[in-house]
């Protein structure tokens, strides 16, 4: 049987009865859906109920919690309400601070890290103001939070206000600084302990000293973050009231112990953390009781530290010129370059000899 061929008019073409009758089969159509659509039509967590997505949060750790807050904002306002709720409080806050032992206090701190990290989270969008308020609602029932209420020296609580605070820029450190203040009226117990007799109130400069360490020096990573937190606390206060807080910040703790004295390396530094203004006053009451060897020695360690530490070496530079002001003819102000210059030289030649030495008893062992 012969096959029939398709008919042709003109120069259409007509298909055959089998063509005619072809199935035909259709690719599905791929469609995109926007970020629009998306969030309109709700994500997953959207059509959870409000009881099962609190049973899910259950079963996650704390830093599980905080990377799901970043998902979205809804997100984040759930996890919120759920972290503000008293039994979520009573489960995750540990009440008992003080562990005895090294392996529960570090196991301890590192909760308390995690914490903080899951407020920073759930806070990002919120003012700072409203970020610190947050966090001061979970903890301020808590005795050990409050400036007053704990002495302990290695007490973990405001280890969340340490890493919440952490990585702030200088002006939210400063609201931060104003809140605390207002907080724990900060300046005002400043004041209280420094117009006293040196140890008459001694309970009280034990606390300021916890709580400045803990919260506002220590836990900083870089001298410049320190120094900004010092700069802070000494600002409004004389001279001589700036040298009582120092003392009782770093000072020791013990009375009928007597100190070593500080190397002349660690007084520069603690100048230059002062800031420009303390440390050219210190300076130039030195200078003008004559006592140039001492002065030129530590004008020569603050530069070994501003080379040590990053500064910028003009810093220096300007503080001698300042402090050759203080002479008031020019054979004084040759006489006090000219220490400083024989001063230079003689720590030179200190650390030369040191290192020979060094070298010396290390070829000896060997």
């Amino acid at each position: 049987m012969v096959k029939k061929e398709a008919v042709n008019f003109g120069k259409y073409k007509w298909p055959t009865k089998s063509q005619r009758y072809k199935k035909t089969h259709h690719e599905p159509v791929r469609t995109i859906i926007t970020r629009s659509q998306s969030a309109s039509s709700g994500s997953f967590f959207h059509r959870v109920p409000a009881e099962v997505f609190d049973m899910i949060l259950d079963k996650l750790s704390v830093r599980d919690i905080s990377v799901l807050s970043m998902v979205s904002k809804d997100i984040t306002r759930t996890v919120v309400d759920y972290i503000s709720t008293l039994a979520w409080r009573n489960k995750t806050v540990i009440q008992h601070f003080h562990q005895p032992s090294y392996l529960e206090q570090k196991s301890t701190i590192e909760h308390y890290k995690t914490l903080g990290l899951l407020f920073k989270r759930c806070t990002l969008l919120l003012p700072t103001k409203d970020r610190l308020k947050f966090i001061l609602g979970r903890f301020s029932q808590i005795p050990c939070f409050m400036l007053e209420n704990c002495l302990a020296p290695d007490c973990v609580l405001l280890i969340p206000l340490q890493t919440l605070i952490a990585g702030w820029d200088e002006l939210e450190c400063h609201r931060v600084f104003n809140f605390l203040c207002e907080l724990t009226n900060l300046l005002q117990k400043i004041e209280a302990v420094i117009t006293a007799k040196p140890g008459a109130k001694w309970h009280q400069e034990l606390q300021l000293r916890l709580f400045c360490r803990q919260v506002l020096l220590d836990p900083r990573p870089s001298q410049l973050e320190r120094q900004f937190w010092l700069v802070q606390l000494l600002k409004p206060l004389p001279m001589v009231s700036q040298a009582h807080l120092l003392f009782i910040l770093y000072g020791p703790l013990r009375p009928e112990v007597i100190p070593q004295p500080w190397h002349v390396e660690n007084v520069a530094r603690l100048l230059v953390l002062c800031g420009s203004n303390l440390c050219y006053t210190f300076l130039a009451s030195k200078a003008l009781s004559g006592r140039l060897t001492e002065i030129s020695r530590l004008i020569v360690y603050i530069v070994l530290v501003c080379e040590k530490d990053g500064y910028h070496m003009n810093w220096p530079v300007k503080l001698v010129q300042q402090i050759s002001k203080v002479f008031s003819t020019a054979p004084d102000k040759f006489c006090f370059i000219q220490e400083l210059e024989n001063m230079f030289s003689e720590v030179t030649r200190e650390f030369f000899e040191f290192s020979v030495a060094g070298e010396v008893v290390q070829l000896s062992g060997e």
